[in-house]
């Protein structure tokens, strides 16, 4: 036997497991599913603990923050699987928060404005996807571009839907007794128990072959086609899982604000959103939660130390040096930093 293949068959087959964690790191697939499960478990301990025990401003910057990372992990996975870059995030928040605000006005129960919300999402998602997917690089990035830059005129253009220019207050529904809104401890679970069960739902299916699939179009086109996968499908389906997860973020987060106007879902939302998903790893869903919690709790903490006219460049610069912490993102990093210690173990 050579040298080498002595070496990647040491003893316990040690340098095959490294191996294989590090590509998990590196890929977010593969090898530390559960690993991640797990911490993606004790994040969630740890916001509803700070939520629980914090004052009321704590918990509404949670909620916020936690909401945010719903619509990044959507966002996550058009940028981790395709390569695209959409800035059509805070619009499909959009469509999910004036869904709710009309049919809660209208009277509807929870469950049926959930429903609505979820059907009205994906509908729009897949109408939305259906040209989009025809576009690739600059041109996905100009389309959604012009979505999001075209939402604060759609709400005033719909006003018999979103209240128009005055905006629309949402009356807060009440569940099991307690009344839910942003500073409510119960709307801070629940938006922690949906975060986790997405995130549960996305770490499986890109782990599975269906991630596999994605990957495949995103990187080789040609590759996809010459195995017989349907790419406009495929794509289709992601970008229809990032609207009913924005759509699912702007129904708690109509929630959590109570009131919607034009100036909520601008252009700058979806930039925010987007950088968040990079500054948390795009292929990470612990990242895109550390990322909605940097854009949903950061920029106003700023605001209360620094003068107004100074807070978006004091936050560019913060995200900037959150990016160049690595490519992977923070949540590659803290991957790395967990796994360090059973690489060294395995590597003795």
């Amino acid at each position: 036997m050579s040298t080498t293949n002595a070496a990647a068959t040491s003893p316990n087959g040690r340098a095959p497991q490294m191996a294989r964690i590090a590509a998990s790191v590196r890929t977010g697939r593969g090898a530390l599913l559960p690993g991640r499960l797990l911490l993606l478990a004790v994040v969630a301990a740890v916001v509803l603990l700070a939520g629980m025990t914090g004052d009321s401003p704590l918990t509404y910057s949670l909620v916020i923050g936690t909401i945010y990372g719903i619509a990044i992990l959507g966002n996550n996975a058009i940028t981790a699987t395709l390569g695209e870059i959409n800035l059509s995030a805070g619009a499909f928040m959009a469509i999910g928060a004036y869904t709710a605000a009309y049919t809660l006005r209208e009277g509807w129960a929870l469950p049926a404005v959930v429903l609505a919300v979820v059907v009205v999402s994906i509908v729009l998602g897949a109408l939305i996807a259906i040209p989009t997917v025809r576009l690739t690089g600059l041109f996905t990035a100009l389309a959604t571009f012009a979505l999001a830059y075209a939402i604060p005129d759609l709400t005033i253009a719909l006003s018999s839907i979103t209240g128009g220019d005055a905006g629309t207050a949402i009356t807060p529904p009440i569940v099991g007794g307690t009344l839910i809104d942003g500073s409510s401890t119960t709307l801070l679970a629940i938006v922690v128990i949906l975060f986790v069960a997405l995130a549960a739902v996305s770490l499986w299916m890109f782990s599975r072959s269906v991630g596999s699939r994605l990957l495949t179009v995103g990187e080789s086109p040609h590759a996809a086609r010459s195995f017989g996968l349907r790419s406009t499908l495929l794509k289709i389906g992601v970008w229809t899982w990032a609207a009913l997860l924005g759509g699912i973020a702007g129904l708690c987060y109509a929630l959590a604000v109570g009131f919607l106007n034009p100036t909520v879902f601008t252009l700058f939302l979806s930039i925010s959103l987007l950088a968040g998903g990079l500054v948390g790893g795009s292929r990470s869903v612990v990242g895109a939660w550390l990322g909605g919690l940097l854009v949903g709790t950061l920029p106003p903490n700023i605001q209360s130390v620094v003068p107004a006219s100074a807070s978006g460049i004091v936050f560019g610069v913060v995200l900037l040096l959150a990016l160049l912490a690595g490519s992977g993102g923070l949540g590659q990093v803290l991957e790395r930093w967990l796994v360090a210690p059973l690489m060294r173990r395995k590597g003795r």
